[in-house]
C-alpha cells in the first residue's frame, strides 16, 4: 500500500501536502500523534471515503476494506449477533467474532443495554467479520473504553490475521502490541515509523 505526494485539504486547512508512505502489506502497523494531525483523515483517504486533491492512493489486491471510525456506528435496535448478521455470509460463525472480543455471552444482548467499552468492541467485532480475506483493515481509535485485558486479546486476534491492519492509537499498550509504528505530526502531515516486533 502506498501513498504517493498525496494532498488533501478542508478549506484553507491543508492536511497533506505531498505526503507520501508506503505501508506493509502484512502484520498490524500503528498510527500514533496527537489529535487533529491527520490520522482519520488518512485512514479515509486509504478507505477511498477521501479522494486527494493531488497524488495517488494505491491498495493493490485487496478485495475489499472493512473500516472502524471513531464512532461506533451501531444499529441501536439490533442485538450484538445481529450487528455482525449483517455484514457476514449467510451461515458464517457469528459467536467466533463475539468470542474473539471477549463478548460470546452477549450476542443476544441488545446493544443499547451494553457499556460504552462494550459497544465498542461490537464494533470491533463487526470490522473483523466484514474484513475476510484479502482485505485492507482499517480501526480508528478501536481501543476507546476498552479496558486492557481484551484490548491485548483483540491486538492477538488482529496480529494473527493474514491482511494488513492499520489502525489509530493513543496509549502505550496498543503501540507496544503493534508490529510497528508510525509517529505522525502536522499538519501538514509528516512521519517517521519504528519496527516493534
Amino acid at each position: 500500500m502506498r501513498l504517493e505526494n498525496a494532498s488533501f485539504s478542508y478549506g484553507d486547512k491543508v492536511i497533506l501536502d505531498g505526503f507520501s508512505l508506503s505501508l506493509p502489506d502484512e502484520g498490524v502497523t500503528a498510527l500514533s500523534g496527537p489529535s487533529g494531525c491527520g490520522k482519520t483523515t488518512l485512514l479515509r483517504l486509504l478507505a477511498g471515503l477521501l479522494t486527494p486533491e493531488s497524488g495517488s492512493v494505491d491498495a493493490p489486491g485487496l478485495a475489499r476494506t472493512a473500516i472502524l471510525f471513531q464512532e461506533d456506528r451501531l444499529l441501536p435496535a439490533f442485538s450484538a449477533a445481529a450487528q455482525l448478521k449483517a455484514v457476514l455470509p449467510r451461515g458464517a460463525e457469528v459467536v467466533d467474532y463475539l468470542d474473539a472480543v471477549g463478548l460470546a455471552s452477549e450476542a443476544d444482548s441488545p446493544v443499547e443495554a451494553l457499556s460504552g467499552g462494550m459497544k465498542r468492541r461490537v464494533a470491533l467485532a463487526r470490522a473483523l467479520a466484514y474484513a475476510g480475506d484479502k482485505s485492507l483493515l482499517l480501526l480508528d481509535e478501536p481501543f476507546t473504553g476498552v479496558d486492557a485485558g481484551n484490548a491485548r486479546r483483540i491486538m492477538a486476534r488482529l496480529r494473527a490475521l493474514d491482511i494488513p491492519v492499520l489502525l489509530s492509537a493513543h496509549d502505550a499498550e496498543s503501540l507496544s502490541l503493534a508490529d510497528r509504528v508510525i509517529h505522525l505530526s502536522g499538519p501538514p502531515l509528516s512521519a517517521n515509523s519504528d519496527n516493534i516486533g
